[in-house]
């Protein structure tokens, strides 16, 4: 009963430092998905294995925010580090109790318990399905029984409505699929950096695939022949090296009337790349500064498929942005002003993509307008300033998206697990809500 006064009197009274502030403000990233997650935990208290550990965790959030208030006016350091430590404490009873839920839910899929199963999945918590593979299995399973009990889960349709979102936006914007095609009838040359060029020979004619790109391509060529026999088998997908002419085939030519025509596709990079897993990249902001993840691998709301192995940290716009690794500058994009979470900003963020020797390739998405200051065939060293931050493109607030990937067919990318120098060693699995100094 104290401490609730104690907290009570210090909202209160303490509305003079901290107006419109629900929570502490220092470091409030990591402290307000931890503090609103109790009133989520609060709604399952009707579980009986889990009513003990929510008021427990209730109790620890009651505290933290008490003792949050007075680092937020307190000059001594020590104190603030304290706070700190006590959050990531929370951060553990947090991670506790959700895998106490989840084991609850994976327990009433196992039962085939289907009111239970609704009771544990019905509450709008953005936690609840943090886990990909108990996710699929709560999808499948609401998916089997919905129509026998005609009982809707509508978090379960908001999560499958977003998986459907996030599947075709992360096509848009981590496949990046170029198309384009060639006919005999109209044969016009194309401004493109990849194209078909044939020249006739007699009864034969030779077709060649040019890449005028900087970097190798992964392309997969179609065709359509009348009255042609196609001397030389071409390959259905392969890898087109950079700033080179390829023999792609050769069509012999009926009698009578011909005609040819071919569609390819592509990706940027080599199917054939290794990614070399020794190299320890550097943290892509300025060395001294720290900031937090949002959203690290295999992250719940947008890191997943392709962009599994991505991540994002919240930072104010205009923050200068520098490269994990060296390389050549291969692409960039940054005359967007647009941005939001939605669907319709997938191709609007702004960019700059870094070329490595092993063939691998960094994206460092979301800059601000006008936020590149390199350009396209640029060396670049590890450590040198790409541009600025901001929140172009498919973005719910000003953040930088970092991935390593590469090509994985003419249709598909990968992103690559990366390692990172810290202050505290080599990072290997950025953990949200974790700050990390670059070095």
């Amino acid at each position: 009963m104290l401490l609730k006064f104690l907290l009570l009197f210090t909202i209160f009274f303490g509305s003079s430092f901290a107006k419109d502030s629900k929570y502490p403000k220092i470091y409030d990233t990591l402290a307000t998905p931890l503090y609103d997650a109790a009133e989520h935990f609060i709604k399952y208290e009707q579980i009986s294995n889990l009513k003990l550990s929510i008021q427990e965790y209730k109790d620890e959030v009651d505290r933290t925010i008490v003792y949050g208030y007075e680092a937020d006016t307190s000059k001594d350091k020590k104190k603030k580090k304290i706070y700190l430590k006590k959050l990531r404490k929370l951060q553990s009873s947090y991670d506790k109790l959700l895998h106490s839920l989840h084991v609850n839910i994976s327990k009433s899929i196992r039962n085939e318990d289907y009111k239970l199963f609704l009771e544990l999945t019905s509450y709008p918590f953005n936690g609840l399905f943090v886990n990909t593979h108990l996710r699929n299995k709560a999808i499948t399973f609401y998916a089997k029984h919905k129509n026998e009990n005609n009982l809707e889960c509508l978090v379960l349709e908001k999560n499958m409505a977003d998986e459907k979102l996030s599947n075709e936006t992360q096509e848009l914007f981590a496949a990046e699929i170029e198309h384009s095609s060639y006919n005999s009838v109209t044969q016009k040359k194309s401004k493109k950096s990849v194209t078909i060029t044939t020249k006739r020979l007699e009864n034969t004619i030779e077709v060649y695939l040019h890449n005028k790109n900087i970097y190798d391509l992964t392309i997969k060529v179609r065709h359509n022949v009348k009255n042609i026999i196609m001397s030389i088998k071409p390959l259905k997908e392969f890898v087109l090296e950079a700033k080179s002419t390829y023999h792609y085939t050769t069509l012999v030519l009926g009698s009578g009337k011909s005609q040819y025509g071919f569609s390819w596709s592509y990706t940027m990079g080599s199917k054939n790349a290794q990614h070399d897993n020794n190299y320890v990249y550097r943290l892509p902001f300025k060395k001294g500064t720290s900031h937090v993840v949002s959203q690290g691998y295999n992250g719940h709301d947008t890191h997943k498929g392709s962009s599994a192995y991505s991540i994002d940290f919240p930072m104010p716009k205009g923050t200068k942005i520098y490269a994990a690794r060296g390389g050549i500058v291969v692409k960039t994009k940054s005359n967007s002003d647009v941005g939001g979470y939605d669907k319709k900003y997938a191709s609007s963020g702004n960019y700059v993509r870094v070329m490595h020797k092993d063939g691998t390739f960094a994206t460092y998405y979301h800059l601000k307008y006008n936020g590149v200051i390199v350009k396209v065939g640029e060396k670049v060293s590890k450590g040198e300033p790409l541009g600025y931050s901001g929140s172009t493109g498919y973005s719910s607030g000003p953040h930088l998206h970092f991935s390593v990937f590469k090509a994985k067919s003419a249709g598909k990318r990968e992103t690559i697990p990366t390692k990172f120098h810290t202050l505290k060693g080599i990072l290997e699995n950025p953990i949200r809500g974790i700050y990390y100094k670059a070095i």
